[in-house]
């Protein structure tokens, strides 16, 4: 299979896989394991059944850190659902040090029995409708980056070599990510104390 194509399938996958799907989780009380299968298989994408996303272990860790709230009687919610989904995000770009500074207020606010509640669904969902418009426009940018790459290689007479097509589109998305890391850590670290 040619580059662009798997290129393609994985835009593809992405953006029908890449970011959870709150409908996909159920409105009940589960139990550790039934939050653990439902979490992994809503975030398939990112694991394996040998090395699958999220763990017992992962989710007792961060209640342990206050970057989920308790269960209430050994049952969770979708809110958790949600908010675990969230720190899962958090967590492939932040250091778990800075995901709890993050999650600090939302977690004060979710067990604060004065303040008015933040609806974690309503925040997920359209942060996720928002993600899922740019993915359109993600694959059609990474075609246009490769059409970029070709003709600024073949321009210096390298036509069809996909090893520097595959590293220039690799070095961009990578680029590309650095940029937007680094404006999240710099608003972590200006507006989120230690």
């Amino acid at each position: 299979m040619r580059y662009e194509s798997f290129v393609k399938e994985l835009a593809e996958k992405y953006a029908e896989q890449g970011i959870a799907n709150p409908d996909n989780f159920p409105n009940i009380e589960l139990y550790l394991d039934q939050m653990v299968g439902c979490l992994n298989k809503e975030l398939a994408i990112y694991g394996s059944e040998k090395n699958p996303p999220v763990t017992k272990a992962t989710i007792s860790n961060y209640t342990k850190h206050k970057m989920l709230p308790k269960p209430v009687g050994k049952k969770y919610t979708k809110a958790h659902l949600e908010l675990m989904t969230t720190v899962f995000y958090l967590k492939n770009c932040f250091s778990m040090e800075q995901v709890q500074r993050l999650m600090a207020p939302i977690m004060e606010n979710y067990e604060s029995a004065w303040d008015e509640k933040l609806d974690v669904d309503a925040m997920y969902r359209n942060l996720r409708e928002h993600l899922k418009e740019e993915q359109g426009d993600f694959s059609e940018e990474l075609k246009q980056q490769i059409v970029s790459n070709k003709k600024f290689l073949s321009d210096l007479g390298y036509e069809t070599d996909d090893y520097s097509e595959i590293f220039m589109l690799i070095l961009g998305l990578v680029m590309k990510s650095n940029a937007e890391r680094f404006v999240a850590e710099k608003l972590l670290e200006e507006y989120f104390e230690k």
